[in-house]
């Protein structure tokens, strides 16, 4: 590694960092607060899932052409014209409130925010000094898992006071200061080391590297977990009869990963992923477990620890791995491929763990999907052996 210790913290990092926070809130405030609104307006509770399934499938689909127009197009102009369509999504909102008007809203804003997760997790990776690559990932994604967070608390308390169209207007003020954010961020070039044989690559290698498959078998794994706690948590604290208090697992595992990220991406920078991925599977797999067979708060809150060491580590520390894969180019393409099997991890996840659910009960659907962490583990341990660093110079 360099000695040299270069400036991770710059304008233009603090920044990206700034737009993505308040823009990863405002999206988990529409996501939580759509829910909400519809059950105010519908008498089918099934209509939200629509909507969450909609925004998905959106998302999904727009992921595959992502990274193409994002190695085509002006970054900072693509930036500024996302923002502003997501915008325009919400200013949609007050036109009409009727069912079939309100998902095709939702694809709208999934198409919208597919784009500026794709932006902004390239633009991360790209101002990130190469000597520092896994500190800056570490806190541009503890920057939006602190937005995922704080989203959801924010609309749903906002709408026990409040009207949903005033909390909307709320967040078009948020996405308003992402945009003037936005307009102070330079245009991120890749250097590209063969741009004439690139221009001539086949489509579908815009959108697919093997480099990167390994990766993102693990994050999606990852996120089949995480789909698992997300969904069934709140059903988990009235089979234990601890009712709303599980949400303090919630609290114990924010807690974890704000600690652990503070100094986990420079642990990679200094001695690689593996030093962290072996003891978070492992520590994720034992949380899981933990989780399962609780019975009490004592055993939840011990199991949030636990699983908040896996949470803070795989996603941020594999993305930063994998980010070493693939020359300057391809990291739209790494970022957009993570992004689909996060995606789909989730929506896997929560069907397949639903379906367990229904048989087996909740508490034992936890210390299953524990088996998904020891699968992170092996596949891992086997696959990683062949991965070797691009090698730029």
């Amino acid at each position: 590694m360099n000695n040299i210790k270069v400036k991770l913290w710059t304008n233009q990092y603090l920044i990206i960092i700034l737009l993505s926070l308040i823009m990863f809130v405002s999206f988990y405030m529409i996501t939580a607060g759509f829910p909400i609104y519809v059950a105010t307006i519908s008498d089918n509770p099934a209509i939200a899932g629509i909507m969450t399934t909609t925004l998905m499938t959106a998302s999904l689909i727009t992921r595959f052409f992502a990274s193409i127009i994002i190695q085509k197009i002006n970054m900072k102009l693509l930036l500024i014209i996302s923002l502003l369509y997501f915008i325009g999504t919400i200013a949609l909102t007050f036109v009409n409130d009727s069912i079939g008007f309100l998902i095709a809203i939702r694809a709208l804003q999934g198409i919208g925010f597919c784009m500026l997760t794709n932006l902004v997790f390239t633009i991360s990776s790209t101002i990130v000094p190469k000597s520092r690559l896994g500190e800056g990932i570490v806190f541009f994604a503890m920057s939006t898992s602190l937005g995922t967070t704080i989203g959801p608390l924010i609309a749903i308390s906002y709408l026990a006071n409040f009207s949903f169209q005033s909390m909307m207007v709320l967040t078009l003020g948020l996405m308003a200061f992402s945009f003037v954010c936005s307009l102070f961020t330079k245009n991120t070039k890749v250097e590209k080391e063969h741009p004439k044989e690139i221009n001539k690559e086949p489509f579908y290698k815009y959108m697919f590297d093997k480099r990167v498959l390994l990766p993102s078998i693990l994050v999606a794994f990852n996120y089949m977990t995480i789909a698992g706690i997300v969904n069934f948590m709140g059903a988990f604290g009235k089979e234990i009869n601890v009712g709303a208090s599980i949400s303090q697992f919630f609290i114990a595992q924010g807690i974890t990963m704000v600690i652990i990220r503070s100094f986990s991406g420079k642990i990679f920078d200094k001695f690689g992923h593996r030093i962290l991925i072996i003891p978070a599977a492992v520590s994720g797999a034992v949380g899981l477990v933990v989780l399962g067979f609780s019975t009490n708060m004592i055993m939840v809150l011990l199991s949030g620890v636990l699983f908040g060491i896996a949470f803070a580590i795989l996603h941020p520390i594999i993305q930063a791995w994998a980010l070493t894969l693939v020359p300057p180019e391809k990291k739209a393409t790494a970022n957009s491929m993570l992004l689909i099997f996060i995606d789909s991890g989730l929506a896997i996840g929560s069907v397949g763990l639903g379906f367990i659910a229904s048989i087996v009960g909740y508490g034992m659907t936890f210390s299953f999907s524990a088996v998904l962490m020891i699968l992170i583990l092996i596949i891992y341990l086997i696959g990683s052996k062949k991965m070797t660093v691009y090698n730029d110079k």
